[in-house]
């Protein structure tokens, strides 16, 4: 099979724009952008690939990026899946079996919840889920279950206390001091068009509506220390048990500030400690294919466990041009071909997403005294220096420019908007 991608690269057999036809691979949530970047790797390998998303996220802001690529051969707007999962499973079912799709790629935890209930139903059709199996995919989808398998595996992570109601908030405040972290148990819970995420109280006030809202959410409520050190994480492609690629990165900014999608990140030598602990823990989970373990250190420098992602993650575009092609090893993986261990990950490779440097710019002058805030002036200074510090952009491909353009004019909406709302 890696000589038949090399004849299709050759024969620029990529270049496909067409609207019928069968399609190797289907690629689901089209609007975060390691959809993208896996769109660019599989069809430079000679695929053909679709690329799908919810219509709730495609009403949010169209013309969506990755619709626009060149390797993509057709785009495919699906039910959506807030309100009706099983709609959108039933439609990305659907279309696996009209058009004799191969593998099914979500790459972001909506879809993932929304399919991994009809895994069965894809292999009935010969198409493959590329995700872990259910029982990996329950415990790292779980923050509760993934600190349990980490305490016996006697890896470190914040102190931490459970929050079943807001009465739970005095004891866990009292025991963990200000700021306090309150994450989601769960980061898609299916109440909302968007993620749950993590949030930081600094008073008394702040945990209680934070705790109400995550509750009203669906999810459970995790009580943690906040960790003021660098975010650090390593993604690793694991079969049957054994790493056959692993790539650490630095994340030097996130948005939200707290611990978002990293906007700005750059590869590192993964530390002995880190890579250790999450190849540990990726095989007590049982997590199989692609997988990210975050870790963020203490005021000690200790590395703490954060969270399992496993799926893609925002950082892949940092991979994939520090020469780990996920995207491609996810492909042999699940079509069952043999897979040649990825050599070293290059280092100091700096990947910017120039709109989310933008947002958090413009969310850090809100946050003016709070963790992870920085002073304004610093901030300016900061987003301006990387346009001199970094060359490589999510987005941004001299071969296919079209979703760059589309990204730089949501952008400039999006400012337009926000100076409108100031003035």
């Amino acid at each position: 099979m890696a000589n038949e991608l090399l004849a299709r690269r050759r024969s620029g057999g990529a270049r496909m724009t067409g609207g019928l036809g069968d399609y190797d691979i289907l690629i689901l949530d089209a609007g975060v952008k390691q959809s993208l970047a896996s769109a660019r790797s599989l069809g430079r390998a000679g695929l053909r690939v679709a690329l799908g998303e919810s219509q709730s996220q495609y009403r949010s802001r169209p013309p969506l990026p990755a619709f626009q690529s060149r390797y993509c051969a057709r785009a495919v707007i699906l039910p959506d899946y807030t309100s009706d999962p099983a709609a959108y499973a039933n439609a990305v079912i659907a279309f696996a079996r009209d058009h004799h799709v191969r593998v099914v790629l979500p790459a972001a935890d909506p879809s993932v919840a929304a399919l991994a209930p009809y895994r069965g139903r894809l292999a009935e059709l010969g198409c493959m889920l590329a995700l872990a199996p259910p029982e990996a995919l329950e415990i790292a989808n779980d923050k509760d279950l993934t600190l349990k398998v980490a305490s016996r595996l006697g890896i470190p992570y914040p102190k931490s206390v459970r929050i079943d109601s807001v009465e739970d908030l005095p004891s866990a405040a009292a025991e963990l001091g200000f700021p306090i972290v309150l994450k989601p148990t769960v980061s898609w819970t299916g109440n909302s068009a968007s993620r749950v995420i993590p949030v930081e109280v600094i008073t008394d006030a702040e945990a209680v509506d934070a705790t109400t809202r995550l509750l009203a959410a669906g999810s459970g409520v995790i009580a943690q220390q906040w960790a003021c050190g660098r975010r650090e994480g390593v993604s690793l492609f694991v079969v049957n048990g054994e790493v056959l690629a692993s790539c650490g990165h630095v994340a030097h900014r996130t948005s939200p500030q707290l611990g978002g999608a990293s906007v700005m990140r750059e590869s590192i030598p993964v530390p002995d400690e880190i890579l250790a602990a999450s190849v540990r823990l990726a095989r007590a989970i049982g997590l199989e294919g692609v997988c990210e373990v975050e870790f963020r250190r203490d005021v000690d420098g200790r590395p703490l466990l954060m969270e399992v992602n496993a799926r893609l993650a925002g950082t892949l575009e940092n991979a994939i041009r520090s020469g780990i092609d996920f995207p491609l090893m996810i492909w042999l993986w699940a079509t069952r071909q043999p897979i040649a261990p990825a050599a070293s990950c290059r280092t100091g490779v700096r990947t910017r997403w120039l709109h989310g440097d933008l947002r958090w710019l413009w969310e850090n002058q809100d946050r003016r005294g709070r963790p992870d805030s920085v002073p304004v002036a610093k901030a300016v200074r900061t987003f301006l220096w990387e346009f001199v510090r970094t060359r490589r952009y999510d987005y941004f491909d001299r071969r296919d420019i079209m979703p760059a353009l589309a990204e730089m004019r949501y952008t400039l909406a999006v400012v337009k908007s926000g100076l409108r709302e100031q003035s």
